[in-house]
Formats: C-alpha cells, sequence, structure tokens
C-alpha cells in the first residue's frame, strides 16, 4: 500500500492490469487520492526470496494532460479500459487500465482534478506574494542601511546668484571694489567626492559614509 501524506485522503482502490504500450503489467493496484493517482505492482513471494511491492506509477493530479475512458456497449468481452496522459522526466507518458468500470474512475479523477488544479494555483500565488514581500523587506533593509550618515550637498538656484563684490584697500590706502570671480563661485558649489567611491562628502566628514574609506584630508 502507498504511504500517503498527513493531509492526502484515499478515494478509490481496484486491482487491475495495466498496459504500457504493447506490454502489460499483471497483479497491480490503482489506487485514486485527492491527490494523486498510484500504480503499484504486487509483491510476490517464492521459494528463494519474495518480491516487495513497487510503485510503477505516481502522478500528481494537476499533471495530468489528459484522462478517458473506453467502455465497448457492443463486444462483451473486449476489455475496459481507463486511459491517463502526463509528462515525466521530460517525456510524454500515456498508460491504460483495465477497470470494472473505468467511466467512474474518469469522473472522479476529472473532478478531483479541477480540485487540485486550483489549489496548487492558490499555492503558487502564495509563495509569489511571499518571495515578493521577502524581496521587498530586503531592499528596504538595504536602502536604509546605505542612508545612514548620508549628507547631500547641492548647488540651488539661490547659490548661483551672483556674489557680492568685495571692499579692499590698495597700497595707497584707497578703497577698491573687486568682484568675484563666477568660475570662483563654481568651485567653491563642486562638491567633495570620495577618490575611492565617488560618492559625495561632507567636507567635515573625516570617512567615507557609504565605502568607509578614509577622506584624503589634503583634498579637502
Amino acid at each position: 500500500m502507498p504511504i500517503y501524506e498527513v493531509d492526502e485522503h484515499e478515494l478509490m482502490k481496484e486491482d487491475c492490469v495495466l498496459k504500457e504500450g504493447e506490454a502489460e503489467i499483471q497483479d497491480g493496484t490503482l489506487y485514486l487520492t485527492d491527490k494523486r493517482i498510484i500504480y503499484e505492482i504486487k509483491g510476490k513471494r517464492g521459494f528463494i526470496r519474495a518480491v516487495p511491492p513497487k510503485i510503477y506509477m505516481d502522478v500528481r493530479l494537476y499533471n495530468l494532460k489528459n484522462v478517458s475512458s473506453a467502455v465497448p456497449k457492443l463486444k462483451v468481452f473486449t476489455k475496459k479500459y481507463l486511459t491517463v496522459e502526463f509528462e515525466q522526466d521530460g517525456q510524454e507518458k500515456r498508460y491504460e487500465f483495465a477497470l470494472k468500470d473505468p467511466s467512474k474512475w474518469d469522473d472522479e479523477i476529472k473532478r478531483w482534478i479541477s480540485d487540485a488544479r486550483k489549489h496548487r494555483e492558490e499555492e503558487e500565488r502564495r509563495k509569489s506574494e511571499e518571495q515578493h514581500r521577502k524581496e521587498v523587506e530586503m531592499a528596504n533593509a538595504r536602502s536604509t542601511k546605505q542612508n545612514i550618515g548620508m549628507a547631500y550637498f547641492g548647488t540651488t538656484a539661490q547659490n548661483r546668484q551672483p556674489s557680492a563684490p568685495m571692499h579692499v584697500e590698495n597700497e595707497a590706502g584707497e578703497s577698491e571694489v573687486i568682484e568675484q570671480s563666477p568660475a570662483l563661485d563654481q568651485m567653491k558649489s563642486v562638491p567633495l567626492l570620495c577618490e575611492y567611491c565617488g560618492h559625495e562628502l561632507d567636507p567635515s566628514m573625516k570617512y567615507c559614509p557609504n565605502c568607509g574609506k578614509k577622506v584624503n584630508s589634503k583634498k579637502k
């Protein structure tokens, strides 16, 4: 008997024959749960050694691509088959099971396939939302850490206004008016940058808040 999950429930089971292509596997049992369809080959006891039961097919319902039943109405002795198709390890698989009432299995499987796919979509959606939430939290944490100790400096419209003229005395003791050079104002407005990472610095800073390197005092 297969090992079920904690929240998995058996719905149907029946001894049957599995047909894969031209080959037939006798003495097996088909199981249907609310999550999987399983075919188990029965074990055998011999004089020399015993062969334990073996799970030959174990497929999640949401992975089934097609399920159909063939029930002849006129041929009494013709076998009735349930056909299931799915993909496993990159290969298309098609199994047929000789059952007493394959149409009953067909209806039950299709009913639970819809439920299994719905739960699968909800699970994938929850995982996606949880992953997105973690990524946002990590991004916020990195942003907060990088902004600690930062100071921003820029040239505002007010700073770009022409500087007031300077009054100085010449050698004769006369007062002269000297206009400050716009280039000098521009040099004063140029921010101090870290020579290692290019981060903008406050002239009073001794260490770069972005890369942690010591600020070269000769460039202040």
